[in-house]
């Protein structure tokens, strides 16, 4: 789609035919750029057989969700194909045309909380996160229009969808104005790392403003009806993830990185505890280890913090506990990063591939 055609009253999100060329340096940095990592997975398709390409990613299975009679309703009344909903019966396209074409705000609440309502990530046996039997792999994400008043939102479902190859789909919301999101993600584990992750990068690349009260893999999402919606049923997972309030940029890391560098560090410690290394005998060198696991891991990272730290002869718990509570309270600054870590890990002889980090 050529965006110069529909730059009129509103801008459109950025595709970076416009942008300068220090804006263009910048994305070519921006770890969180998806068209960059479709390009990666695309090329390794085009390289290898089909037999293949099945190990590169799953074909995305059209999932089940639970469809609830209305907003206030707990226990869902059946479980439904998403894309009955997501295109649906002309029944329901009367209600939503109904609920755009009426200027009173009493009424239109009305009709809004008569409408049936589906929770987009799965199927639970009532709208608790707690509750949930089976996640989608999908995460539903809002872009309200009273955020987003200068963005033609209706003609940028499309853009997005041509930069981001996780979005599944995107439509009209109710009201006719706003539009929601819906990206299948890698691991349903890091629901809400995902969703950060996402909110962020429609941020930086699209110049778009989410709304974060809808993040738990619980929330509803009321029916609606797009004739032009965008649409690709055979979406890539999104793989990144971040750490809620987290903008330092450089914690957006694949959930296989992660798992990665979890690896690197459990055999590290495993080293550590054999072979009763201390490499925290330093003070400045303790508190840079214990800001390097907070920075990369948050809580996660207070038990290695304690096993490393056991190695010391001076070793006190309570003490621990107290510096690694000052390394959480610092953890957003980015100087020190986890691969401090295994800096530290190198200059006492534990060596440890860490390709990446």
């Amino acid at each position: 789609m050529n965006t110069n055609s529909i730059i009129n009253t509103k801008n459109v999100p950025n595709d970076n035919n416009n942008s300068d060329g220090k804006e263009k340096e910048e994305e070519k940095k921006n770890e969180y750029n998806n068209e960059k990592e479709s390009n990666r997975i695309f090329n390794k398709k085009e390289k290898n057989n089909d037999n293949e390409n099945d190990k590169i990613f799953n074909k995305f299975e059209e999932p089940r969700v639970s469809l609830f009679k209305d907003c206030f309703s707990v226990e869902p009344v059946k479980e439904t194909m998403i894309t009955k909903f997501l295109f649906p019966h002309e029944k329901y396209k009367k209600q939503v045309e109904e609920y755009r074409r009426n200027n009173d705000e009493k009424s239109k609440k009305k009709i809004k909380q008569s409408l049936c309502c589906i929770t987009p990530s799965g199927t639970f046996s009532q709208r608790q996160e707690i509750l949930l039997i089976t996640h989608s792999k999908l995460i539903c994400i809002d872009i309200d229009s009273k955020d987003n008043s200068n963005i033609d939102l209706d003609k940028a479902k499309h853009i997005i969808g041509q930069h981001c190859p996780s979005l599944y789909y995107a439509g009209l919301s109710l009201g006719g104005e706003g539009i929601f999101l819906i990206f299948r993600i890698l691991n349903p584990k890091y629901h809400k790392y995902h969703f950060e992750a996402l909110a962020y990068y429609l941020n930086k690349k699209f110049h778009l403003t989410v709304d974060r009260a809808v993040k738990s893999p619980a929330s509803l999402r009321v029916i609606s009806y797009d004739e032009n919606p965008y649409f690709n049923p055979n979406p890539i997972p999104y793989e990144y993830i971040m750490r809620e309030n987290d903008k330092s940029g450089d914690v957006g890391r694949t959930v296989s990185e992660k798992n990665e560098i979890r690896k690197h560090i459990e055999r590290a410690v495993k080293i550590i505890w054999e072979k009763r290394i201390d490499i925290t005998n330093r003070y400045g060198d303790w508190y840079k280890i214990g800001r390097a696991l907070a920075y990369e891991f948050g809580e996660d990272g207070r038990d290695w913090f304690h096993m490393i730290s056991r190695m010391y002869e001076k070793y006190d718990e309570c003490d621990c506990d107290i510096q690694y509570n000052k390394c959480m309270k610092n953890r957003k600054l980015s100087e020190v990063k986890i691969a401090t870590f295994f800096y530290h890990c190198k200059q006492n002889g534990i060596n440890i591939s860490n390709t990446g980090i």
